[in-house]
């Protein structure tokens, strides 16, 4: 299926232009359904019978609104709008000024790009250098002045958007004599993420323009006179676009050499990234604007991104047309955000069963999908696909929320992680360069003893980080089995993958001299929600996803725990809507919190179990570490779980697949015992089912042994294997 488009011309004596518009409009959309809306703003020639006859001619596309005497052309693009049957619109002048054939250009850079508006901006190529491009060069320098920002043709009026985004702009029509000149300002003062595409803007051939000689002074007049206007709607507002050039204030607080490598960093992403690009950059300063927002700006935004999500949904992603149709849902429904519990819920096994194709949109490019596979929650494979738009957003989420720890770009980090585990060489050269830029030092955190503990407070103490983040199974053996105190203390100590308890979190706080924090994620997603310095609470990154609490399918009532559920503002070619991710957390209070932020707050997550595994060769295994290697086998192994009951052994239970062999057991018994010891005990229980817990989750690592340290070490001093 693909989107329809209806196109708005506004015209005002156009006798002559007025056939060749829609032909040419008609043959360069002749794959596409779509519509022409003509609307004769008190035109004083034949405009309106050329109109009529095109009618006439081909009434399922065209269509004539006509106003009795001029009204200008902001409302008739109102007419317009409120006549046209299509969610995807074009404004276009009537005089082929701009030209019809670029009209799939910016059709095709709105659903690429995943932007609010794509404004075509006019090119100089074959312009006529007379008074008019003065006039609006030196207006766009004006407007850009004056409402802070950088657009190369702010006042455009050759423009692809949704209806949506258009009926909450032109709500300011009323307010102003001449709109259009105000149509870029208005769109980025609403928060709306715009991309300008260079297109041709040709002589006119027939007719005259609206701005002669005569007309110029009075139009000035009354431009200076709507810019005080303007300045008294939009002059609070810091405008944003997608060419965040304005939006740099972030870097001049750097100092000249963290100025170099941050910029850097980014110019070379190809090099160190896997998919993600340089613009990462311009999604991260945008975030960066938004950071301190209102939460009223905060739900306005995540509004109208969500309306624009559910809406491509519904067009272009079989699975979901399907699913809201049986619902009865329709996208234009969404009024505000508590709408969303309209849409149906997605399950992890409603991804499994639909995931290729049926969840894909029709709109996706395969060469900027990214497979991901986990195993992690729930020890049963599970593949979901972002593209690079989301993968790019995702980055720019978690870099701005590293920022609540105190933490800066540039500032040193040391981060207990598996860095390369199941890495090809050229993703492990990767990571490692980008490691370089963020000056991040890795330990590994699959392989921990007595002595790498050691080890790990001398580098602590020798590369001075103002971060220390890891696996929350990491920080709770070195809370449990060290109590020595660094003498570097860094800003914080970030946890994320399992929960934390409240002694273990003590701890740590105690050895470190920092506060603990908490990250909430998951591979889908990345970073969801982060707590600050200032609040237990966790910070839900409200730019990028809607966080639900759900009881018996209503929003959870304060201190009740309830069922998370995510929706993923950013992935438009396999949608997340309303996923039930398998985790329970706290509903907490709203408000702003004391470190400025009014994003939307959630308590503890319970549903995230943690387990330690201790191997014979004295290495204490997380249950990361299991999520990360039972990936490559994920051919084989439907589900897993590893018990243990007694430090000498552990119980490996695997649901197979028909791929499952002797072969395949063999091979993967002999990989895991390079890192359990060659010597280690492991018993292979085959299964045909391991049962779901509460959350939905099977509990994918379980530790029966006391986590009591000082008798875990006595007893494997005795046995020599410590």
């Amino acid at each position: 299926m693909r989107t329809g488009i209806s196109i708005l011309v506004p015209c005002l004596n156009e006798s002559g232009n007025i056939k060749a518009t829609y032909d040419r409009i008609s043959k360069v959309l002749g794959d596409y359904e779509f519509e022409v809306v003509f609307i004769n703003d008190g035109s004083s020639d034949s405009t309106e019978n050329e109109i009529l006859e095109i009618v006439a001619l081909n009434p399922l596309n065209a269509k004539l609104v006509s106003h009795d005497v001029n009204l200008g052309i902001p409302w008739a693009w109102r007419s317009g709008l409120n006549l046209s049957k299509y969610d995807l619109i074009c404004l276009i002048d009537g005089d082929l000024q701009n030209p019809p054939e670029a009209i799939p250009q910016l059709m095709q850079i709105l659903h690429e790009q995943q932007t609010d508006v794509v404004q075509g901006s006019r090119s100089s190529i074959g312009r006529l250098k007379d008074q008019r491009l003065v006039f609006s060069r030196g207006l766009n320098f004006l407007l850009n002045f004056v409402f802070r920002q950088d657009a190369i043709d702010s006042k455009s009026g050759f423009i692809v958007s949704t209806k949506q985004v258009l009926e909450d702009v032109f709500v300011d029509i009323p307010k102003f004599r001449h709109f259009q000149t105000f149509i870029g300002v208005a769109i980025r003062a609403r928060g709306f993420r715009v991309i300008e595409s260079e297109t041709l803007f040709l002589s006119r051939e027939i007719g005259t323009s609206f701005l002669t000689n005569s007309k110029t002074l009075e139009v000035l007049v009354t431009t200076f006179r709507d810019l005080v206007v303007g300045l008294k709607i939009y002059g609070r507002r810091k405008v944003q676009t997608v060419f965040l050039r304005s939006e740099i204030s972030f870097e001049s607080k750097l100092s000249f050499g963290r100025k170099v490598r941050f910029n850097l960093f980014f110019q070379t992403m190809p090099l160190h990234k896997w998919i993600i690009g340089k613009r990462a950059k311009v999604f991260y300063l945008w975030l960066k604007s938004l950071e301190f927002s209102s939460r009223d700006e905060l739900h306005r935004l995540q509004l109208r991104r969500l309306r624009s999500l559910l809406q491509h949904a519904y067009l272009n992603v079989p699975y979901y047309r399907r699913a809201f149709d049986a619902a009865d849902f329709k996208p234009s429904q969404i009024k505000n955000i508590s709408d969303l519990a309209k849409v149906p819920l997605l399950s992890k096994q409603d991804v499994r069963e639909n995931v290729h194709f049926a969840m894909f949109s029709s709109l996706h490019n395969k060469k900027e999908m990214h497979r991901i596979n986990t195993s992690g929650s729930t020890g049963e494979p599970f593949v979901c696909y972002a593209d690079r738009f989301q993968l790019e957003m995702r980055f720019a989420t978690t870099l701005r929320a590293l920022e609540m720890s105190g933490w800066q770009f540039g500032d040193r980090q040391l981060r207990l992680w598996h860095q390369t585990l199941g890495m090809s060489r050229l993703q492990a050269f990767k990571e490692r360069v980008d490691a370089m830029f963020m000056r991040r030092h890795f330990v590994p955190a699959f392989e921990m003893s007595e002595d790498s503990l050691r080890g790990l407070m001398r580098t602590i103490e020798k590369k001075k980080p103002v971060l220390v983040d890891g696996y929350a199974e990491s920080l709770n053996f070195i809370a449990m089995a060290s109590n020595s105190v660094s003498r570097h203390k860094p800003k914080a100590v970030m946890s994320s993958a399992q929960q934390l308890t409240d002694s273990t979190r003590t701890q740590i706080e105690k050895q470190f001299g920092a506060k603990v924090l908490d990250k909430y994620g998951s591979r889908e997603f990345s970073g969801i929600a982060y707590q600050c310095l200032e609040s237990e609470h966790h910070h839900v990154q409200d730019e990028s996803y809607i966080l639900e609490i759900l009881v018996d399918g209503r929003p959870a009532k304060v201190g009740e725990v309830g069922e998370v559920v995510i929706t993923d503002l950013n992935n438009f070619s396999m949608p997340l809507i309303r996923y039930r991710i398998g985790d329970m957390a706290i509903a907490v209070e709203q408000g702003v919190c004391s470190c400025g932020r009014s994003h939307s707050l959630i308590g503890a997550i319970s549903g995230r179990t943690q387990a330690l595994i201790l191997c014979s060769n004295g290495v204490w295994l997380p249950g990361t570490f299991f999520a990360h290697f039972f990936k490559d086998f994920d051919f084989a192994v439907k589900h897993y779980q590893i018990v243990q009951e007694v430090y000498e052994s552990f119980t490996l239970k695997i649901v197979p697949s028909s791929q499952f062999s002797d072969h395949v057991s063999g091979k993967l018994l002999n990989e895991l015992r390079k890192y359990t010891g060659l010597e280690q005990p492991i018993e292979l229980e085959l299964v045909t089912e391991i049962p779901l817990l509460k959350t939905g989750k099977r509990t994918p690592v379980v530790s029966k042994i006391p986590l009591d340290f000082q008798k875990v070490k006595a007893e494997s001093v005795w046995k020599g294997r410590i």
